[in-house]
C-alpha cells in the first residue's frame, strides 16, 4: 500500500477544514483554521496554560567564564516567573561560543541537568548556543496531583487546564522571555528541541510560540509527532497511567483514538510555515517511526498551502539511515532504539545549516 492510501486509510479529520465544513484554500483562512486548532488542542488535549499575566526576570547565579577548555562561557541561571498571586523559578544552564557575532541557539529541554545531557561540546563546536533546562525543576514528572513547581502556579480544574506536557512547554517559552535582549544570541534562529516525552513538549512549544524558527522534536510517539489512528506500539490507553495521565487535560481521556477530534497532524501543522524536524529510530516500536512519518506526510498539506514543501518524497517509507533535509519538515530515520544519539544531533545540526535556520 502506498502512504497516500494509507493516510486515507487512517479517516484522519480534515486538515483543511473547518469544523463547521467550510474549506481551507488560502493562507489567510489557515490563520484562522490554525486558531481553531489551537482551540482543539488546548480544549481537548493539552490543556489551556495559565491565563495570568506573568513577568520573568533571568539572574546569573554562577559564571564559568572558560568553559569547555575556554571554548564557551556558560551562565547557571534562574528565572523567576511571577504573576499578581504566584512566583515561581527554574534554574537552567546557558552556554554560549566564544564568537564575535550573534550565534543561533538551542532551546532545550533533558532529562538530566547537564547541558544537552551530556553531549554539549559537540553542539557549541558546530557553533550554536544552548539554554538547557533539567524539565523536573519545571513540574515534578511523577503523579504529584500537580503540587510541584508550576503545576501549582495557578488553580486548576479537571477538564481543560494544563497538563504537564504544556507546562513544561510554556517554560520554555518563558526562558526565550528571560533571553531575550541578549545581544549574543541569534534570535532569528531560535530553536526548541526535546525527545520521547520532551519531543512531545517541543511540539507544544513550538506550535504555540512562533518565535521559534525551528521545533526539533526526536522520537516522540503517540502524543507527539505520531498518528494516533491506526498507530502501534504504544497507544492512548498506555497514557492512562497515573503519572502519564497528569501530561494531558482531563478532557482528552473522554475519547477513543477514533473519535479524537484532531490528530497528531494538526499540532504538526501548526508550525506551518517555520521548520520542523522529526527524528525516528527503526527499531523504536513504541513510538511507532511509520506513524510519525505519516504525521509528518499529513501535515504536509499546510505548508504547502503557505508556500512551502512540507515533507519531500512521502510516497513510501524510507530506509534506515534516511535523512530527508529539503522541505520545510525534515525528517530522518536511523537504525536502533529509542534513544537521543549523537546520530541524531549530527542530522539536526545538518538540517538547520542547510537551512540558515
Amino acid at each position: 500500500m502506498n502512504l497516500k492510501d494509507e493516510i486515507t486509510r487512517r479517516i484522519l479529520p480534515d486538515l483543511l477544514r473547518f469544523t463547521d465544513g467550510r474549506p481551507v484554500h488560502t493562507p489567510a483562512l489557515w490563520q484562522q483554521r490554525r486558531a481553531e486548532i489551537g482551540e482543539i488542542l488546548s480544549r481537548e488535549f493539552a490543556g489551556y496554560p495559565t491565563r495570568l499575566s506573568v513577568k520573568t526576570e533571568k539572574r546569573v547565579m554562577r559564571c564559568e567564564k572558560d568553559s569547555f577548555g575556554g571554548k564557551a562561557m556558560t551562565e547557571h541561571c534562574l528565572l523567576t516567573i511571577r504573576s499578581d498571586f504566584s512566583e515561581a523559578a527554574i534554574p537552567f544552564t546557558l552556554v554560549i561560543p566564544k564568537r564575535s557575532d550573534p550565534v543561533p541557539f538551542f532551546v532545550y529541554l533533558g532529562f538530566t541537568p547537564s547541558p544537552a545531557d551530556g553531549i554539549g561540546e559537540e553542539i557549541i563546536d558546530a557553533g550554536y548556543a544552548l539554554a538547557s533546562v533539567f524539565y523536573q525543576d519545571i513540574a515534578a514528572d511523577y503523579f504529584d496531583g500537580h503540587m510541584t513547581g508550576l503545576g501549582r502556579f495557578c488553580t486548576r480544574n479537571p477538564y481543560d487546564s494544563w497538563g504537564k506536557l504544556r507546562i513544561w512547554s510554556w517554560a520554555a517559552s518563558r526562558i526565550l522571555d528571560g533571553l531575550t535582549g541578549d545581544e549574543r544570541l541569534d534570535f532569528g534562529r531560535a530553536a526548541v528541541m526535546g525527545h520521547s516525552r520532551l519531543g512531545k513538549t517541543a511540539l507544544l512549544a513550538g506550535a504555540f510560540d512562533e518565535r521559534f524558527t525551528l521545533t526539533v522534536s526526536c522520537q516522540s510517539g503517540a502524543g507527539g509527532a505520531a498518528l494516533f489512528r491506526g498507530k502501534t506500539g504504544e497507544r492512548m490507553e498506555n497514557l492512562y497511567g497515573k503519572g502519564s495521565r497528569l501530561w494531558f487535560a482531563g478532557n482528552f481521556f473522554q475519547y477513543r483514538e477514533e473519535t479524537l477530534p484532531f490528530d497528531q497532524h494538526f499540532l504538526l501543522a501548526m508550525i506551518a510555515p517555520r521548520y520542523l524536524y522529526v527524528t525516528s529510530a527503526s527499531e523504536d516500536y513504541w513510538a511507532d517511526p511509520r506513524s510519525e512519518f505519516l504525521g509528518c506526510a499529513a501535515a504536509s498539506t499546510a505548508f504547502e498551502l503557505l508556500g512551502e514543501k512540507g515533507l519531500c518524497s512521502r510516497e513510501r517509507f524510507p530506509e534506515d539511515g534516511t535523512c530527508l533535509h529539503e522541505g520545510h519538515i525534515g525528517y530522518s530515520l536511523r537504525r536502533g532504539t529509542h534513544f537521543l544519539s549523537r546520530e541524531d544531533w549530527k542530522n539536526v545540526i545538518a538540517y538547520r545549516e542547510k537551512h540558515g535556520n
